[in-house]
């Protein structure tokens, strides 16, 4: 398939960027307010802090399959068709859920959606990764889903104190549906590819390194985004006061993505993943037992200004490790697979008094993802033909 340059809906106009983002943060609407999402579900259906992770490994795990299989078809098929598809299964996920009762049903029915979230996430970033400005598109996305996050994290809280799990699944279920409006926007391909073998694409070196650094970037992720609701509830912190912290915390992540969006590649992409690891851990070692709301509030903020500061640079380098933009569609399944590690590992390890283990793991998630990512921007990169 081709693509006409001219047309409103090619990969470079205005409407497919707006379009792409939109379902960008759609779907991964579910992860963006998850820490809402595991303590609606940990009070409706009685969780302990081990099904809390396992939740949330299961809903990371649906979004790491259906991205990783998107390398299969990104390219293959009609995209219009692609997105309607992903975003019908997305909604259908969630409505189910809403219907279940129980830990195993529940877990079930979030790994449904997230199959779709994950199929509608590796799309838009495909679109994204295809525009001219593909480090700057990429910083709009992850702002737009910042932005997500803050409102998210501000309003819904009260929505689960007046109707609880029920009603934060109907509100993804609807913007999950409402974002069918705006498929016609994105192109029905995208621009003409070098051929090339799925396996030999993954397979080259600097893709490779560079996902598995995005895994573990996502290991760390998964681990802070998991409990750092209830790390805040084991300091004594009110459900309200723990909403607004994160919303103003998170909103600072806003800033990370458009610094990554208005630097580019200016300074290199290497010293910035190296400020983002080091931020992390600073982050990491002040959200400790006996913080008070000043110091949460504030590890918070610089955690969420390095995860999107970082994220740009992370998506910039496996597009340009690629020429035949088919691996940024799997970057996801790298993300989400090791975003249902991460908690998954904790959960062996916190208890209602002690999430420690969580900041050890995502601190190392975050040093091990720099040192991967460091030979993935500096090798030169390299296509092998279709044999």
């Amino acid at each position: 398939m081709t693509q006409d340059p001219a047309s409103e809906t090619g990969v470079d106009s205005r409407r497919s960027v707006v379009a792409a983002i939109i379902l960008s943060v759609v779907g991964v609407s579910a992860f963006l307010i998850l820490p809402v999402l595991v303590g609606a579900a940990a009070i409706d259906l009685v969780l302990s802090e081990r099904q809390m992770g396992l939740l949330a490994a299961g809903l990371m795990t649906g979004s790491a399959v259906s991205a990783l299989l998107a390398v299969f078809w990104v390219r293959r098929i009609d995209w219009q068709k692609g997105a309607y598809g992903a975003l019908l299964l997305l909604s259908a996920g969630l409505f189910i859920a809403i219907l279940a009762d129980g830990f195993v049903p529940a877990t079930a029915a979030l790994f449904l959606a997230s199959l779709g979230g994950g199929a509608t996430y590796s799309l838009a970033l495909t679109v994204l990764s295809d525009n001219i400005n593909s480090d700057r598109v990429f910083g709009y996305s992850i702002t737009a889903q910042v932005a997500f996050q803050v409102i998210g994290l501000l309003l819904l809280p009260s929505v689960v104190e007046a109707r609880g799990l029920d009603a934060l699944l109907a509100v993804l279920c609807l913007l999950a549906t409402a974002s069918l409006l705006f498929v016609r926007w994105i192109p029905r391909s995208g621009k003409v590819q070098v051929a090339s073998r799925i396996q030999d694409v993954i397979g080259q070196p600097r893709v490779l390194l560079a996902q598995l650094g995005c895994l573990m970037f996502f290991f760390n992720v998964g681990c802070f985004w998991t409990y750092i609701e209830r790390m805040g509830v084991a300091e004594g912190f009110t459900a309200a006061t723990i909403g607004v912290s994160l919303a103003a915390g998170v909103s600072v992540g806003m800033t990370g993505s458009l610094s990554a969006a208005w630097l580019g590649d200016r300074f290199g992409r290497v010293r910035a993943l190296t400020i983002a690891a080091v931020g992390t851990v600073v982050a990491l070692a002040m959200l400790t037992r006996g913080m008070n709301i000043t110091i949460f509030i504030i590890g918070v903020a610089i955690y969420n200004f390095m995860w999107n500061f970082s994220l740009t640079y992370q998506y910039a380098i496996v597009a340009a490790g690629d020429e035949t933009g088919r691996s940024v569609a799997v970057t996801p399944a790298f993300h989400a697979l090791g975003g249902a590690i991460g908690p998954a590992i904790a959960a062996m390890y916190v208890s209602s008094s002690s999430f420690f283990a969580v900041n050890v793991l995502a601190a190392i998630g975050a040093m091990i993802s720099l040192i991967l990512f460091i030979p993935a921007a500096s090798q030169r990169s390299t296509v092998v033909n279709a044999v």
